[in-house]
């Protein structure tokens, strides 16, 4: 049976039990939600979870978030002031939460005034004009020392990117760096807490065995050093 047949089987069921509904009626399939077990972005779902508790175990006075997620960030603001910035401000009004148009490359925040910056899945876009931005190569590196910039001595920088055991450009969607580059790339940190996940949860021997453009989502709380 066709998803459409049943369909209409299931509405000239449904019109013929005891208190179906009489009122004004729209035909509005929806036939591919029916499966074994709710769809999600295993990728995202991991990473967003890992970072929440991360944060929430820091208790951090506030919080600047640059391009995560838009639910994580409104979450997040339900425990803690957040502020986010994005090219594209996320466009809802909500306690807790200030959202700014702005650049990871350009951040609106004085020297050494931020105590804890999310972005997850962000810095591996820059500069490749996938979400209106620039089209700049350096686009990542100039983030990395962005975010450095901002951030206190003994701040936190929650972060994922997408990584394997050797660089890749996805033109315009993502590159895929090393451990390596991203660790040369924000040399005043020190890894405090890491993840790995494939998208189930690995561990940093697992990168050796991807293939082709596969990778590995590398969420990671680095703290910048005190001068």
């Amino acid at each position: 049976m066709t998803a459409v047949e049943q369909y209409r089987r299931d509405f000239a069921t449904y019109m013929s039990l005891p208190g179906a509904e009489r009122c004004r009626l729209q035909m509005y399939p929806r036939l591919e939600d029916k499966t074994a077990s709710t769809p999600l972005d295993a990728y995202y779902f991991r990473q967003d979870t890992w970072a929440f508790k991360r944060i929430v175990d820091l208790k951090p006075s506030s919080i600047v978030d640059v391009g995560s997620t838009a639910l994580l960030v409104g979450i997040l603001a339900q425990m803690f002031p957040t502020t986010s910035i994005d090219i594209r401000p996320i466009p809802v009004s909500l306690p807790g939460l200030t959202c700014r148009q702005g650049s990871i490359t350009n951040l609106p925040f004085k020297d050494a005034s931020v105590e804890l910056l999310s972005s997850l899945c962000v810095i591996e876009h820059i500069g490749l004009g996938r979400y209106g931005d620039k089209l700049d190569p350096l686009g990542s590196i100039k983030a990395c020392k962005e975010i450095s910039r901002v951030l206190k001595p003994g701040g936190h920088f929650i972060m994922s990117t997408q990584v394997s055991h050797t660089p890749a450009l996805c033109f315009n969607a993502h590159r895929i760096f090393t451990q390596a580059q991203v660790l040369d790339m924000l040399p005043a940190f020190s890894v405090t807490d890491e993840a790995f996940f494939f998208p189930r949860p690995g561990n940093a021997e697992d990168i050796e065995a991807l293939t082709g453009f596969r990778f590995c989502f590398w969420c990671v709380d680095l703290v910048k050093e005190s001068a």
